[in-house]
């Protein structure tokens, strides 16, 4: 797991659109090409099963099978497209729905809260809403096992992209669609505003159709394996969803009435506005971390203001302890964090597991110059990325900018502190994070040659 912080923030002004203007920046068809490629993915399996009598302990065991096969996502989410594990959990719940239909559903939801695993929780949503068995579950189970927008288009597009579904096209089944209108106003306006991707697809069409002037053979490949684009949107309009009224005009990009007459019909909350009269609606833009990094730079000064602010959720934290270190908070912050780190309550209420800690112990500095070592590898690679992204050199102080400057360098026994700090917040976590294992378990290690590599799946896990 990457402790970089990774702004995905948009900017603008808050309650109506605001107009900006500026150059794209120019990118070689090999830039461009790895861009598009993060958002392909390999078709689903196509699973048929048959109906044979099963014993209630054979039903049983493909219980346990698949629920073993879906924690296994703890180590290495799979990939949602076609992969063995997929293949598995596809076939297990399909046989099991013919049986005990509720069950699938039940695993989604312990899958998402209990595992915290999201894209498995989500196919299995998906998967759940091809199976005629399981729509009489689908509405009582979708509204807990979903938690975010992204999530609730997630379980949509892996549908569309289900070999075996019974409807074709855009359709979505009755049970589905009942369920998703009843879990949209329960998202607040600044949580659609995040996962508003109408932005992100316009700029990923843009690449495409850069990338097809470059190279027409790849962007036709790519295209083809390019995962459906669904937007908020468009599932408002499909869905015919009217409420939250001023949520769903901001997204249908309507404008602010243009009197206080208009504004009641519309059924808008609040008091009318009149410098908005006749503007383009616009979602708030949520202060988090993510946007505010993005807006101000990845600097000490942003990091310390989220932090006065109480705007660094737990999770943020401990993966940007990294950038914290080299940025080059202040002491004051550094020890603010390390209580974070040493606090019983604190980590027990994170629900991390302790493999997460692990993931942050490996990029802390051995010494001072391990830590300038670092540094110094950070902002070549950075100033190389820039220089293979843009042609044209460029003039603005924020892309010249190295990645790191260290206000306050660290002290020569901080990593020391770090290092024992989260080595208490490992045994935290597994005293309060890790249910016990009941009854006997028994560990085999396989020493031979082919076991000697490194396990990329494991990385960061200690």
């Amino acid at each position: 797991m990457s402790t970089r912080g990774r702004g995905r923030g948009r900017g603008g002004s808050t309650g109506v659109r605001g107009v900006s203007s500026g150059s794209a920046p120019q990118h070689s068809s090999s830039i461009v090409a790895e861009e598009v490629e993060e958002e392909t993915v390999s078709p689903l399996p196509s699973v048929h099963v048959e109906f044979t009598l099963k014993s209630p302990s054979e039903l049983q065991q493909d219980k346990l099978t698949l629920l073993n096969t879906v924690a296994g996502a703890l180590i290495k989410e799979p990939k949602i497209g076609a992969s063995p594990t997929i293949t598995t959990i596809t076939r297990l719940a399909k046989v099991i729905a013919l049986y005990d239909p509720e069950f699938v559903l039940k695993l989604a939801l312990y899958t998402r809260d209990d595992l915290g695993i999201r894209s498995t929780a989500n196919y299995l949503m998906a998967l759940a809403a091809s199976l005629p068995s399981c729509s009489p579950f689908i509405r009582r189970y979708f509204k807990h096992t979903i938690k975010l927008p992204s999530d609730w288009l997630e379980v949509v597009t892996t549908y569309h992209s289900l070999p075996d579904r019974s409807l074709s096209g855009k359709a979505i089944p009755t049970s589905l669609r009942k369920a998703m209108s009843d879990k949209f106003p329960e998202f607040d306006a600044y949580q659609l505003g995040k996962y508003n991707t109408e932005g992100s697809i316009a700029r990923k069409k843009k690449k495409l159709r850069l990338l097809k002037k470059k190279d027409p053979a790849k962007a036709e490949k790519l295209e083809a394996l390019a995962k459906p684009t669904i937007t908020l949107k468009a599932m408002i309009r499909q869905l015919h969803i009217s409420s939250p009224v001023f949520s769903v005009m901001c997204l249908l990009g309507k404008k602010y009435p243009a009197n206080e007459s208009d504004f009641r019909k519309a059924g808008l909350p609040g008091s009318f506005v009149r410098s908005f009269a006749g503007k383009r609606m616009k979602l708030p833009v949520a202060e988090t971390w993510e946007t505010l990094v993005s807006a101000k730079g990845n600097k000490s000064v942003v990091w310390e203001e989220l932090i006065e602010h109480k705007k660094l959720p737990f999770m943020a934290m401990l993966r940007n302890l990294r950038n914290l270190i080299y940025c080059g908070i202040q002491p004051k912050y550094h020890r603010w964090v390390l209580n974070k780190l040493t606090n019983e309550d604190t980590i027990a209420h994170s629900k991390q597991f302790p493999f997460r800690f692990f993931s942050a112990y490996e990029v802390i500095p051995k010494d001072l110059a391990d830590f300038e070592k670092q540094l110094h590898a950070a902002n070549t690679k950075k100033k190389e990325k820039d220089a293979k992204k843009s042609k044209k050199p460029t003039t603005n102080p924020n892309k010249l900018a190295p990645a790191f400057t260290p206000q306050h360098p660290p002290s020569s026994d901080l990593f020391d502190q770090y290092r024992k700090a989260l080595d208490t917040a490992v045994k935290h976590a597994t005293t309060f994070n890790v249910k016990p294992i009941r009854g006997t378990t028994v560990v085999f290690c396989n020493t031979s040659p082919s076991m000697q590599s490194t396990c990329s799946s494991a990385k960061g896990m200690g």
